[in-house]
């Protein structure tokens, strides 16, 4: 026989499956990637947190028998407002009030007895039911959201090009090192980069940053092997000076080998990789991010690019 705690499990149900869905994700594809015309990922989360109050008002109204009293809503209108209200929110806050507001949901229907969810209540000269009105509405909501972005994550790994990939690589990897071969040693040693470096650094920094991709590429490709621990925050920074203090230390002769020696093994990783393994999913090395190898690949060209106006032209 149906009871209350089936009805709960069917609400975690509904949630879950919305989280299994965009798990993996990395940054990118949460805020900057479409999934509707005008609607990223981030978006749609900050919908259904915006939803979700509605919610857990209705609720709270209706088990006060004041059914009466829930306001009708333009829906389009109330999306956009609910979407505007979280615009500068980052997706793991809204995931966080997603997960306080699921929780008083829960919450609110486990107070309840099991006739109380079908007890019919009158609302503008018709009936409802928390059933009908809150619950079933609410489920199959996330349910549509669910099958909507597993579609679309299927779509998104049907349409990586492993050739087009490494072809860019290879060209703004050219594009610096041609304009590194430029730079006399004395000037690699003495010239500063826009940010204060010397020229010998910003290659030492090159070459620590592609092994340290590289590494976690190898990671999501054979999960046995060791992942990158990247420290977050000022700790972050302060190894990347420490590594920075190092590299000034090394004669230009062995920064420069070594970024030639990382570029080939990571040229050789590339080589040996298949066309699924480009949709493979893991950590990135820096602090609470993850995607695909291809999406980490296309990290090591735009590191290139970032740098280049570092250079002397």
């Amino acid at each position: 026989m149906p009871s209350l705690a089936d009805i709960v499990s069917y609400i975690k149900y509904g949630r879950e499956a919305l989280l299994k869905s965009i798990a993996g994700l990395s940054d990118r594809e949460l805020t900057r990637l479409e999934i509707y015309p005008g609607w990223t990922l981030k978006a749609v989360l900050a919908h259904v947190a915006g939803w979700d109050q509605r919610v857990i008002s209705n609720l709270e109204l209706i088990s006060q028998g004041r059914a009466y009293d829930i306001a009708s809503v333009e829906a389009d209108a109330y999306n956009r407002a609910s979407v505007a209200a979280r615009q500068d929110r980052s997706v793991r806050e809204i995931l966080a009030e997603m997960a306080g507001n699921h929780h008083r949901i829960i919450e609110l229907v486990s107070r309840l007895d099991y006739p109380d969810i079908d007890r019919r209540h009158e609302r503008n000269g018709r009936f409802i039911t928390i059933r009908s009105y809150v619950i079933d509405i609410m489920v199959e909501h996330e349910r549509q959201h669910t099958a909507e972005i597993e579609l679309w994550r299927k779509e998104l790994d049907r349409q990586l090009d492993p050739e087009a990939i490494i072809a860019d690589l290879t060209e703004r990897r050219a594009k610096f090192m041609q304009r590194l071969a430029q730079i006399s040693p004395p000037e690699a040693r003495a010239a500063r980069t826009v940010g204060e470096w010397s020229i010998n650094e910003l290659v030492g920094h090159m070459a620590d940053w592609e092994t340290l991709m590289l590494q976690a590429a190898r990671h999501i490709h054979d999960p046995s092997l060791p992942a990158v621990d990247l420290l977050p925050g000022p700790e972050e920074e302060a190894w990347n000076a420490l590594l920075l203090e190092r590299r000034g230390q090394k004669t230009w002769p062995e920064n420069y080998r070594e970024l030639i020696n990382i570029q080939a093994e990571v040229d050789d990783f590339l080589m040996h990789l298949t066309p699924g393994d480009y949709a493979l999913r893991g950590p990135f090395p820096w602090p609470g991010e993850h995607g695909t190898l291809a999406e980490l690949i296309t990290q090591f060209t735009e590191h290139y690019d970032d740098h280049l106006p570092d250079l002397p032209a």
